[in-house]
């Protein structure tokens, strides 16, 4: 699964330079509070950012299913307040404490438990 956080930080990196200005590509801390509704859109966009880089890595989608899952994805990232800047790093930091607390099994079993309720909140 480390190669597939690897991924997910090299994508979410190629989307983020085409949303930061030179100047925000500092790396720090996300700077606000995230909760409630925010905070969920956050953690199943985090999910479902770094399944597809895990399953498209294991040669289970394509790059195609992958790229659609992970703009999915953003568009569920939307629900979180702040500018890009403070997203995009919220994600990372959300990518970590994910990678940090749970096997890659938990991981799949838990979006399998939440994917249908992510999308159905989030992706109208």
């Amino acid at each position: 699964m480390h190669k597939s956080v690897r991924s997910a930080f090299m994508a979410l990196l190629m989307v983020s330079a085409m949303v930061l200005t030179p100047f925000a590509a500092t790396p720090a801390r996300a700077d606000l509070v995230i909760e409630g509704r925010a905070a969920q859109a956050l953690h199943c966009s985090a999910m479902l950012f770094l399944l597809s880089a895990e399953l498209h890595d294991q040669g289970f989608i394509s790059r195609n299913s992958r790229d659609a899952a992970q703009r999915a994805a953003l568009v569920m990232l939307d629900y979180v307040p702040g500018t890009d800047v403070q997203r995009i790093r919220a994600m990372e930091q959300r990518f970590a404490r994910i990678m940090n607390s749970r096997t890659p099994r938990q991981l799949f079993k838990e979006y399998d438990d939440t994917a249908k309720w992510c999308r159905k909140t989030f992706l109208k």
